[in-house]
Parts: structure tokens; sequence; C-alpha cells
């Protein structure tokens, strides 16, 4: 699926100049100050300017090549662009570029991804592509890793569309998640439901999850836990977030407080008020300003 104007825009975007944050930058410390409530008029703005199948993906009238197998990238700088990769990409080297193309996996599913960045020697931008399993299993995640500068993606029909760890370093920007995979009985969680999230961000520092458009999953839009590490310095800002028992789930784990999680100027979808929007620890430095639902109803955080 491509896109069908390379030319319309999202406004889906920080108002500051330092929205877009080189690869190892540090974030500034989250505000405890609280901004005046959020109306629904600013949720219909965000809602009709939000990611989807016109405005990220290949741009319409990209002439694509097909690539069969999987890719294994361990030359700096090399440039892939406007390939129909039947295989999986694996990032072992610095300044990769991913461009223009659209990635479905493994024919075998080997693989537990579709394109991984996960060495600190190594890292990738990847924009304007589409990332979706043509074969799809229980293990599939669709971008994985850390050291990953990523906008304007369509990630479908994935388990974890986007899933990151490491030491973290990761800009998800103007993109759309979506449709997620979900089993009954799945093997991977002993024949229990999927635990399928939307973004999935298990520790590191330095994270930008910003004007993207998240919904589908059952788990959550976002989980953020410390399975991998202890997690600091996360901004979740100006996105579209639905779906999810809830919707953005904050567990800390066994390392302690997380630090500088900062949720702000979201909107809540329809399907986020049954439960909760957020769910997060009474403990940490953690800050929710100004989000808001689409259906004027209050924001609801849960603390656990």
């Amino acid at each position: 699926m491509t896109r069908g104007s390379a030319t319309r825009r999202r406004s889906l975007r920080l108002a500051v100049a330092t929205s877009v944050v080189a690869l190892g930058a540090t974030l500034l410390p989250a505000t405890a100050a609280t901004a005046a409530p959020a109306t629904v008029d600013r949720a219909a703005a965000v809602t009709q300017s939000m990611p989807g199948p016109v405005n990220t993906g290949v741009p319409a009238g990209t002439a694509l090549r097909v690539h069969r197998g999987n890719l294994v990238i361990t030359t700096p700088g090399t440039v892939i662009s406007g390939l129909d990769i039947r295989g999986s990409v694996d990032v072992r080297a610095r300044n990769v570029t991913i461009r223009n193309s659209i990635i479905r996996g493994d024919a075998a599913g080997n693989h537990d991804f579709l394109v991984r960045s996960a060495s600190d020697t190594a890292n990738v931008t990847i924009t304007d592509s589409e990332l979706a399993a043509s074969v799809q299993n229980h293990r599939v995640n669709g971008l994985r890793g850390w050291n990953i500068n990523a906008a304007r993606l369509d990630i479908h029909h994935v388990i974890d569309p986007a899933h990151f760890w490491g030491t973290g370093n990761v800009q998800l920007r103007d993109s759309w998640i979506h449709d997620t995979l979900h089993y009954a009985n799945d093997p991977g969680w002993g024949g229990k439901p999927s635990h399928d999230d939307g973004v999935q961000i298990q520790g590191g520092s330095g994270y930008w999850i910003t004007g993207n458009r998240i919904e589908g999953a059952h788990n959550a839009a976002i989980m953020m836990t410390q399975d991998n590490g202890v997690l600091k310095n996360v901004m979740i800002r100006d996105n579209f977030l639905d779906h999810g028992a809830c919707t953005v789930n904050i567990a800390q784990k066994s390392r302690g407080p997380l630090q500088n999680i900062d949720i702000r100027d979201n909107v809540f979808g329809a399907n986020s008020v049954h439960n909760c929007q957020i769910i997060r620890p009474s403990a940490g430095d953690i800050t929710t300003t100004n989000n808001s639902t689409v259906t004027g109803k209050a924001m609801r955080i849960n603390t656990h």
C-alpha cells in the first residue's frame, strides 16, 4: 500500500524548534506545571490531520524493485530505497538509511522482526516506508531495537509494531501504527491471549514518540516497562492514541521509579474511554499534562 499524497502534512508536530532532536541528544527535564484543560475543538483538529493511508508509507507513484530474501547490513552509510523486500532487514552498521520501501518479512517466519537495529555500534534512519508481515505469526514484530530515527511509517499486522529497548535513543514521528495481530491462544504467552502493544518500550533513555496515530492494540497503544533496564527521558506528545485495556500503560517493575516521563498534548480515541486512558505507578517522575479525549469526557488516569 502506498500513500495517496506526498505533499499532505500533519499538524501533529511539536510547536518548538526542538521537536526534532539529533540521535543521542538529552531530553529536557519534565515540568510539573499544569496547563489549561484541552478542549474538544483541539481534539477535532488533531483527528482531522493525523497520520493515515494518505501521508504514511511509500509515497504514491514510487517504483519498487522486488528483493527476495533477508538483508543484513554491515556497511556504514548504506542506503536502501525503492525496494519491495520479501524478507527482513537487520542493521549492523552506522548511518544506515531505509526509505520509500516495503518490508514484508521472512517468508519462513524465522525472524521476530521486520526491521531491526539492536547494537550500540549501529543506527538507522527509516522514513516513508511500510512494514507489514506477509507471513503473519505470533513471533513477528515490526520495528525493533534502539538507535532508531523513524518517520512517516505505516506499520501493521504484527504483534508489536514498534518494540524498543537497549540504550534507547529513538525517535518515532508522524507514523500510523494499526491493526496489530492478536491471538486468543498465543503460544508465546503459554496459550493465553497475546499482549500486543502498538509501541512497547522496555528500557533506555531518549525517546521521542510524537505526532503519531497509534491504535488497534489489545493490551496498550503505548506500553512502558523496565523489563530490560532503567527507563528515563521519554516524551509522548501530540499523538492520537486509542484502544487497549489501558491505552498508555506504565509499569515500574523492580528497578525503582521511572525518571522524566512526559505525556502531554495527546488526544485519546473513543475506544480508550471504557477503562482508562493512562495507568501509571504512584511514584516516579511522570508528568501528564493537557491530554484530552475525542468524546470530551474527562481523562481517566489510574495508579497502581
